[in-house]
């Protein structure tokens, strides 16, 4: 609950410290006292935007602190959720400041944090009902929202959804996987193809040089043939003899005669032996080249070419060298085996989503029996509530109702498979209607409360701010809502901004706002009020500006009455 609030320099406000308690706390004062800054204060605090107008004319700054305390087990979990703990004390202090600049400070128990972590924690704390905040009565998602927390669903809900966003994944996923797919079947036919062809040519590595060397030859087969006998011949076999072979073994043989007298003559044979091998290697290429002059040079010509446009294909479609293509060919390899991977994935997503979809019809269902049996307490309890609050004629329904698939089937949404709204039919016989659609400001007041009520004991919210939710409405059911609001106040801190002397009787607390003069400068004053200046609050309330004694003494009357409900 919210313990103390400390307002420093907002509009009219120079300071301003306030303690509550529980219960139902109701704040009074004349208009333009200041009740509508103090609410404002309060929004401030809980991280709603702010004007820098808000701050007092010829200050730097505007300051809201707020001390909530009691805090119970399910709102510290929701807390604990946006990643907020109260202290060792289970207190929490919330604190925000506004800059002349617009600069804005943010802390929890003494901790600067985000703005946006200040607003979660406060929609956790504190929950205002005001007439701008009934039209979320309007909103079919609150009527969901509500309905959900009347029956207890949110065990049910969260398996849902937990069911339904497991199914949303995989749905992604697959449209991703069929997306690629078309693409996928492209290049698995491109890597096949690519695969085949460079496996057909059988290339070796240095075979296009080989093969260019090859053509040189063969093109210029005669002069090449001639040349090629000339050095086998000279170096070689010479049919006239006196080749350089034969020469050099002749004189390999006179020089093994010469070893006794020539010391050297065993370096000098071992020499000239590594002479004839090198001319032996050297002729016999030049007589390789003679026999490929010597064989069919336009047949193999050509066999060549084919050859060589075969590597030169290739090439333009793989790579610019055979290592590049045969590189190709490895990686399309590769390529084939991970994309041929991916159908094995297709197949078990498909299977995997089926089954998610599954399961989230069955969870829906489950929640939307939950829902069905909620919605038939609800009406009933609310029902009961609006004959308490003199809307006797005014009946409430919960609609649920179920859009399909062309298959059939409940489609389903992040929500459930329900579209949940709320309905009124204002008179015997009308058929139900939008509460937009025919509900007045002060119905929708007494709707909100009397959702209120029957929400009371389930209401997550730690305290509940109703601003002025009694407008349009005087008398009898003025005083209804007092005790209702007091009713309410047993389960959850209330506070209630009202004009209305029968609600302000029903508080438990009572705080007067008030206006004075100090330097020529309005500020704004609050007072808790005990029973006798009390009594004179809501006299002052019943009677306007002359108050006389039978305007008190009915006061006094009201006051007792409604410290008895």
């Amino acid at each position: 609950m919210l313990t103390s609030l400390h307002i420093e320099n907002v509009a009219v406000i120079k300071t301003l410290d306030l303690d509550f308690s529980k219960g139902f706390t109701v704040l009074t004062g004349e208009t333009g006292a200041g009740k509508s800054i103090i609410l404002g204060s309060v929004r401030m605090l809980l991280g709603a935007r702010t004007d820098r107008d808000s701050i007092r004319t010829g200050e730097e700054k505007a300051t809201v602190e707020g001390l909530f305390s009691e805090i119970d087990d399910r709102s510290r979990a929701l807390l604990n959720e946006s990643g907020i703990a109260p202290d060792e004390n289970g207190e929490l202090l919330l604190l925000r400041t506004l800059t002349a600049e617009g600069r804005n400070t943010c802390k929890i128990n003494g901790r600067a944090v985000p703005l946006s972590t200040l607003k979660a924690a406060g929609q956790i704390l504190i929950g205002i009902h005001g007439q701008h905040d009934t039209q979320l009565l309007l909103s079919e998602d609150t009527h969901r929202v509500l309905l959900d927390r009347y029956g207890r669903c949110e065990e049910a809900f969260s398996a849902y959804r937990e069911a339904y966003s497991e199914s949303v994944r995989l749905k992604s996923r697959l449209e991703e996987l069929l997306k690629e797919e078309r693409f996928r079947s492209e290049r698995i036919k491109k890597y096949k193809t690519a695969v085949k062809e460079i496996a057909a040519a059988n290339l070796k590595p240095d075979e296009e040089e080989l093969l260019e060397q090859r053509k040189k030859i063969l093109r210029d087969g005669e002069k090449l043939r001639k040349q090629a006998k000339i050095v086998y011949r000279a170096l070689y076999k010479n049919e006239k003899g006196g080749s350089a072979y034969d020469l050099l073994e002749i004189a390999q043989t006179a020089l093994e005669q010469l070893s006794e007298v020539l010391p050297e003559s065993e370096e000098y044979i071992s020499r000239l032996t590594g002479f004839r091998l090198e001319m032996e290697e050297i002729a016999k290429s030049a007589g390789e080249v003679a026999s490929i002059a010597d064989g069919n040079p336009a047949e193999e010509l050509n066999r060549i070419e084919d050859r060589l446009d075969l590597v030169k294909a290739l090439k333009k479609k793989y790579g610019s060298t055979i290592e590049e293509i045969l590189a190709y060919e490895a990686e399309a390899k590769n390529q084939l085996i991970e994309l041929s991977g991916r159908e094995e994935e297709l197949r078990l997503l498909k299977e995997r989503l089926e089954k998610a979809v599954l399961l989230s019809r069955e969870k829906g269902e489950a929640l939307s029996n939950y829902r069905k049996k909620a919605a038939q307490q609800l009406e009933k309890a609310v029902n009961d509530q609006l004959r308490y609050l003199d809307l006797e004629k005014v009946v409430f329904l919960v609609q649920s109702e179920k859009e399909y698939t062309e298959n059939g089937v409940p489609k389903l949404t992040p929500s459930g498979m329900d579209d949940i709204s709320f309905l009124i039919s204002s008179n015997p016989g009308e058929p139900p209607k939008p509460i937009a659609d025919i509900a007045s400001g002060g119905e929708l007041s007494r709707i909100m409360l009397a959702l209120k009520v029957a929400l009371a004991d389930k209401e997550s919210t730690p305290s509940l701010i109703f601003d002025e939710i009694d407008t349009g409405i005087s008398g009898k059911t003025s005083q209804k809502i007092g005790m209702k609001l007091r009713e309410i106040s047993a389960y959850t801190q209330v506070f209630c901004v009202t004009h209305s002397a029968q609600v302000a009787a029903c508080g438990h607390h009572h705080f007067k706002i008030s206006k004075y003069e100090v330097d020529g400068r309005n500020r704004t004053a609050v007072e808790e009020l005990g029973e006798a200046d009390r009594i004179e609050e809501l006299a002052r309330i019943m009677g306007g500006i002359h108050t006389s004694d039978t305007v008190r003494a009915g006061a006094r009357e009201l006051l007792a009455e409604g410290q008895r409900c």
